[in-house]
This record gives C-alpha cells, structure tokens and sequence, in this order.
C-alpha cells in the first residue's frame, strides 16, 4: 500500500501499474469529497483536489499539525451527517480549534531531567 501526494487518476493508476504494490490509499481525498471512489471507479477524477492547508503564519505552520487538524475537521463533519467544506481556509480550523481545545494544545512542553 501506499498513500499521499496522489492528485490524479493517471498518477493513482500508474502507481499501481508499477505492480509494488496494490493499494493506493484515499483518506484525505475521501474527508473532502466521500463520493471520490465513485469517480474513481468510473476512471475520472474527483471533483476536489487534495492541496496543502496552511494558515499563512509561519510559526502555526511549521508546527506540521494543519494538514492533519484540517482533514480531521472535515471527518468529524461527515460523521456529524454534514458536508465537508474543502475550500475551508487552515486559518479559520485553526481558530476553532484552539476556541475548543485551547492555546496549551498546540504550546511546545519541555520537561527538566535530573
């Protein structure tokens, strides 16, 4: 298996003609449009593009934690019977996350040894 940075069918059916392997993992394509593998399965692309969320501070970003607190928003969307919304911006999940969850979540803890 393998899976991330797939944009395409082309490049998601050349993977897999490589014969390395046998699946090509869908997750983040599937939190923005759960109809995808319909599309795929009928040889065309998804209506949505997986594309990197970023919050346009540097500091929020570096954290590496965007794509997966995005993504995650958009699962529990789904699961709560709601559509995603890919064109939300990293910035906006960011603030309800931290609304939710607090600044302390995402602060950096160093812990003192003897």
């Amino acid at each position: 298996m393998v899976t991330g940075g797939f944009r395409s069918i082309e490049g998601m059916n050349q993977a897999l003609d490589s014969n390395d392997f046998d699946i090509v993992g869908i997750a983040r394509l599937m939190a923005i449009d759960p109809d995808a593998p319909k599309y795929l399965l009928a040889g065309t692309n998804s209506k949505q593009t997986v594309q990197p969320i970023k919050t346009g501070i540097k500091k929020i970003d570096r954290l590496g934690i965007m794509e997966v607190l995005w993504y995650t928003q958009q699962l529990n969307r789904i699961a709560q019977g709601k559509a995603p919304k890919p064109k939300e911006s990293g910035l906006w999940a960011f603030i309800k996350s931290v609304l939710r969850s607090g600044w302390g979540t995402y602060a950096t803890q160093r812990t003192r040894t003897k």
